[in-house]
């Protein structure tokens, strides 16, 4: 059961326990304590805080100067990814973790097609529940230009989402894709490494 000076931010059967001022004493010390001196980092890796305790965090006048959030391991789901999305408070992102996170096709149609996430150049997503029709979100409906770099491993992608995340004109700058441990087929990977968006990366784990 993940702990932070004393404040317990879940339990194991009940995410973010906390509510009221209990919630925002626990967010605004997970803040203090997880800031970098500079304000430009937050990494909230494995707290489980929560779409509740993002809500709260999002409130924090601090959080507007941050370019890199690690909220690996949150369980925010699908409503989190609809906050960040929206939130101003998120503007300057150039960085995002958002592994473990029980988010689905939805949640990730949340983030790419945000106006607020424009500057977001490396956004990771691993271990979450993409499958091939997060796949296909991504692939046909991407507005984050400036995307550099991807990681969607774990996210049970099989052949269909390769070819379509292969196949895409939605990624411009893209450099660097990793889906490893996916679901996809020695032949559809091998196929998939043919097609434009995927030839021209240079680093690609399949």
């Amino acid at each position: 059961m993940p702990s932070l000076s004393g404040y317990r931010i879940y339990d194991m059967d009940e995410p973010c326990n906390y509510s009221g001022q209990k919630l925002v004493d626990a967010m605004t010390k997970l803040v203090d304590d997880r800031l970098s001196k500079n304000q430009r980092e937050l990494d909230l890796k494995g707290c489980c805080v929560g779409v509740n305790g993002l809500r709260v965090m999002g409130e924090d006048p601090r959080i507007a100067n941050i370019k890199r959030l690690n909220l690996g391991g949150n369980k925010i789901g699908d409503p989190g990814a609809h906050y960040i999305a929206e939130s101003e408070v998120f503007a300057k992102l150039n960085w995002l973790e958002l592994g473990g996170n029980d988010l689905g096709p939805e949640g990730i149609r949340e983030i790419i097609k945000s106006q607020i996430l424009k500057k977001l150049k490396t956004l990771n997503l691993y271990r979450n529940y993409l499958k091939d029709d997060g796949a296909r979100v991504l692939a046909e409906e991407n507005e984050l230009e400036k995307i550099e770099e991807m990681d969607l491993a774990q996210n049970e992608i099989g052949d269909e989402g390769f070819l379509a995340l292969s196949l895409s004109t939605r990624f411009p700058n893209l450099v660097a894709m990793y889906l490893d441990n996916n679901f996809g087929t020695r032949e559809g990977k091998a196929s998939a490494r043919l097609n434009p968006n995927f030839k021209k990366l240079q680093s690609l784990n399949l």
